[in-house]
């Protein structure tokens, strides 16, 4: 009888420049990768976002290698032959986001046929800007958004100085409290487009979204669809943060899209340090972003990859090309 086939590699490369953030620094990124052979012995390929630890979600590498085989061992056999049926399958999968979502990853490639994508370049900072805007040799991005820290006064008064026509944002990962209100008001004029995640809780953006001049888009508290109503129903946000991971997958990505599209809700997409593979389907969602989304070329964080076609700059927006897997650098 024939059946489909799982398999699992893993995949490392250091940081060109360490993350720093409000909530942990990184040396390196390593990813799972989750090849699928169909019964007709087709490859699909999916980049998994979890990290090694919990420190940002609860799932991780090695857990979810344990769901995903335990959901595999039901559809082992299973001929899946439409996009439709992928979709109710992986829906087991909905309490694991960050499973379902490299799943969803698979499912998509094999149903849809790709094309080249065209963003905007919308880079991130964690520390040490003026580093990054050296080492970019002038290739200057739409957007910057700039990590949250005690001295982002000083980044800011750079950007002023040195980069005033590029848009900005804040992300603060849900690490703000009532106290930096008044100093993020200051920067209402210079250029910033949103302030992402400035509280934790829903019951402190309730009680603060009036006072903050700078519009507001959640991101770790964009979980799902159901929860971004419950935010964009009370009028305490401007727009979400939608990160394919974190949501579920492709699929949920493209329903939050159509309900933000539906209701006057600005949108953009996030990355979450992803090489090649999941970088093309965070551009893929974002060609139709408010603003710039989390796009860089694919020497930004890393120097090395893992699929064969680079994502490279030209007059200022980032081509994507459908990734192919080099699967030669795949460690299983």
């Amino acid at each position: 009888m024939r059946k489909n086939n799982m398999n699992f590699y893993m995949f490392k490369a250091p940081f060109r420049v360490p993350i720093k953030t409000p909530l942990v620094e990184l040396e390196e990124r390593e990813v799972l990768i989750v090849e699928w052979q169909d019964v007709d012995g087709h490859n699909y390929y999916g980049e998994c976002n979890a990290f090694k630890t919990d420190w940002y979600h609860f799932e991780t590498i090695e857990s979810i290698k344990e769901v995903l085989t335990n959901w595999f061992k039901k559809h082992e056999f299973n001929q899946i032959n439409h996009y439709k049926l992928s979709c109710q399958l992986i829906d087991e999968l909905n309490d694991f986001p960050n499973a379902r979502s490299v799943m969803s990853m698979i499912f998509f490639q094999k149903f849809h046929e790709l094309h080249d994508v065209k963003v905007e370049y919308g880079a991130t900072v964690n520390h040490d800007i003026e580093t990054y805007f050296k080492q970019y040799n002038g290739q200057l991005p739409s957007r910057i958004k700039i990590k949250w820290h005690d001295d982002i006064k000083n980044d800011i008064a750079f950007l002023e100085k040195n980069y005033p026509n590029i848009q900005r944002a804040i992300d603060a990962n849900g690490v703000l409290s009532q106290n930096e209100i008044s100093l993020l008001n200051t920067f209402e004029h210079q250029n910033f487009i949103y302030i992402e995640q400035p509280f934790s809780t829903f019951d402190s953006y309730y009680e603060y979204h009036k006072s903050l001049s700078l519009p507001i888009f959640i991101d770790e508290s964009a979980l799902n669809l159901e929860q971004i109503k419950q935010f964009n129903d009370s009028q305490i946000i401007d727009g979400v943060v939608i990160k394919p991971s974190r949501v579920g997958g492709i699929d949920k990505a493209l329903e939050i899209i159509d309900y933000c599209k539906a209701h006057n809700l600005k949108y953009v997409i996030g990355g979450m340090y992803e090489f090649g593979l999941s970088g093309y389907f965070t551009a893929y969602l974002a060609e139709q972003s408010n603003y710039p989304s989390d796009i860089t070329p694919s020497d930004y964080y890393f120097v090395d990859d893992i699929v064969f076609e680079k994502a490279v700059l030209e007059n200022n927006k980032i081509i994507y090309s459908p990734p192919k897997i080099d699967v030669n650098k795949l460690i299983k």
